[in-house]
């Protein structure tokens, strides 16, 4: 019956009635309704909106805008763009028969004929799905339709945010694959080189490519990290014309700063652009550190997959790292080095002191795990005044990771933040504030000021007191199973002692390697909500973990470890 159907625009679907529309849904064939609810759900589940009215009348709103504004249609398990000229076609009612087994081409490609089919269908399905949730199929839903499309642009919950809706990518990146790992990317900023435009955020999710398919989100704004690339992580970028611009913009100069799991920042640096086949497999090696990013997602006229991708390589340089003794390892700058109370020059005419170092555990919302540390210093100026907007202030760890200040954590500080112009002679004092792990040791604020220049204070935290002490905590590992990609554990954990002892996620940890009673690095029971085991209690935990096959494990909860050796089951 699909011959009855004809093109409606999107604003003659919104004048129909709740059941003109459902007279026109039922002309859609069985297989092809459970498919587009099926897409529909999926994006209803990623957006977090299960259970809420209001929510999903938002994702629903955003896929008729996506229709609108891109002509994205659901194909199978992706979103295909349909080509102009059959969007030309389908205006004319030139639609094709959809049997059954037509919906791909050969060699599975959708043909762009069927796509166009499709796109009529699934906008017929989205505008009957928003009528009901809006409970009127009378005409008046339309101005609420519209309101809800163009008015709210940045909804709280939606299948496409932008970056600039980046409060809401916790849920993004959590929509990503789910396997574990110990760090990976959250964010990606790129920075041009000549500074005019502002940097392109993208939400970084995790996925795992599986017989050769690289199963991303189309959304322009969402990037797809390739589980498992750590030491050269390999992130792809969906195709739209806004990226495709940035990719072309991106040139010698251009910065990108990659923002892990764990708070820390890695800054890399452009080194190359080329065009790859699809094919290729060279850009998936782990051959020394660095970045990949690829335009995935870009199709013909068509409406096929293109037989290249662009590809940018990126290098990491070594003036992030610290040597063992703390020096900044290939940093090119002159530097001067104190510690907390001493005044360093930074250039001829500009002095810093540092006054005091403080860590902040107690700020409302902060992340588990986490601190903030907060320096309070002088910046004294010279004859000529002072513009520090080229001024960069980051704090390096002992092991070279580096984190970028952060506004949030300017709260309980003693000054404010440094201003952009300071007069001259002036005694300007400021803060700065980060977010770093709440077992940070210490490290260097390195301050540069853009012309070669650099002031390096060290700073030492004292180790926190070990809240939980383990004697008398009996742990048992019951059993250890494994299937492929993951290992079970069964512990029972037994308090013996007077006092109650908390466990978090951190106090039970899994290495694997390839060596016997392997050291790391520690995967933490991240799944497991923090408890308390009051005294003369017990407590069962199954447990479980990502695995890649390897042979050996060090499992340990508090102070009791276990060796394990384990096989795949065949």
């Amino acid at each position: 019956m699909i011959e009855q159907l004809r093109y409606h625009t999107v604003d003659e679907l919104q004048q129909l009635s709740l059941a003109e529309l459902q007279a026109l849904w039922e002309l859609v064939p069985t297989d092809r309704q459970r498919a587009y609810r099926a897409a529909y759900d999926r994006e209803v589940r990623n957006a977090g909106a299960i259970g809420s009215d209001a929510l999903e009348r938002q994702v629903a709103a955003e896929l008729l805008r996506r229709y609108a504004e891109s002509a994205l249609v659901p194909v199978g398990s992706r979103w295909a763009r349909t080509p102009a000229r059959v969007q030309d076609a389908a205006r004319e009612n030139e639609i094709p028969d959809l049997v059954e087994d037509g919906s791909t081409a050969a060699g599975g490609k959708p043909s762009p004929k069927v796509i166009m089919a499709l796109a009529l269908l699934a906008l017929i399905f989205v505008i009957f799905l928003l009528a009901r949730l809006l409970g009127d199929g009378s005409r008046s839903g339309e101005a609420e339709v519209t309101a809800e499309a163009s008015h709210t642009p940045t909804p709280e919950v939606s299948p496409t945010p932008t970056p600039l809706a980046l409060e809401a990518q916790d849920d993004v990146i959590t929509g990503g694959d789910s396997a574990r790992a110990v760090a990976y990317p959250v964010n990606l900023q790129v920075v041009l080189p000549d500074g005019n435009a502002p940097p392109r955020v993208w939400v970084v999710q995790r996925r795992v490519v599986r017989a050769a398919e690289w199963n991303y989100d189309p959304n322009p704004d969402i990037a797809s990290f390739v589980n498992g690339m750590s030491v050269r992580p390999v992130i792809g970028i969906p195709w739209s014309e806004e990226n495709a611009a940035w990719f072309n913009a991106m040139q010698e100069g251009a910065i990108f700063n990659l923002t892990m799991n764990t708070g820390a920042i890695l800054r890399y640096e452009f080194a190359a652009k080329s065009e790859v086949r699809r094919s290729d497999t060279r850009i998936f090696r782990q051959v020394g550190p660095g970045l990949v990013l690829l335009l995935i997602g870009e199709t013909d006229d068509d409406g096929l997959p293109t037989a290249t991708r662009t590809l940018i390589t990126a290098t990491y340089p070594p003036d992030q790292e610290l040597s063992r003794g703390g020096e900044l390892v290939g940093l090119s700058l002159n530097v001067q080095e104190g510690q907390v109370g001493d005044s360093l020059s930074l250039g001829d005419e500009v002095a810093i002191v540092l006054r005091n170092v403080q860590t902040v555990t107690d700020t409302p919302d902060l992340p588990a795990g986490q601190q903030v540390l907060v320096f309070d210093f002088d910046v004294h100026a010279g004859a000529d005044g002072l513009d520090t907007s080229l001024w960069r202030m980051e704090v390096y760890d002992a092991g070279g990771q580096v984190y970028l200040s952060n506004a949030s954590a300017l709260d309980p500080a003693g000054y404010g933040a440094l201003p952009l112009d300071i007069p001259a002679f002036a005694v300007i004092p400021a803060s700065v504030g980060y977010l770093v792990p709440a077992d940070f040791p210490g490290g260097r604020l390195v301050i540069t000021d853009g012309s070669g220049q650099a002031v390096s204070f060290r700073l030492t935290l004292s180790a926190p007191e070990l809240a939980v002490q383990y004697d008398g905590i009996d742990v048992r590992l019951v059993s250890v199973t494994t299937i492929e990609g993951q290992i079970t554990t069964r512990l029972r954990i037994y308090n013996g002692q007077s006092t109650t002892v908390h466990f978090t996620p951190d106090d039970i940890w899994l290495s694997l390697g390839y060596a016997p009673d392997p050291p790391g690095p520690r995967n933490p029971a991240e799944g497991m909500p923090p408890f308390d085991l009051l005294p003369e209690q017990a407590v069962n935990l199954t447990l479980v973990w990502y695995w890649v096959d390897e042979p050996y494990a060090a499992l340990q909860a508090g102070s009791t470890r276990f060796a394990i050796q384990l096989t795949r089951q065949r």
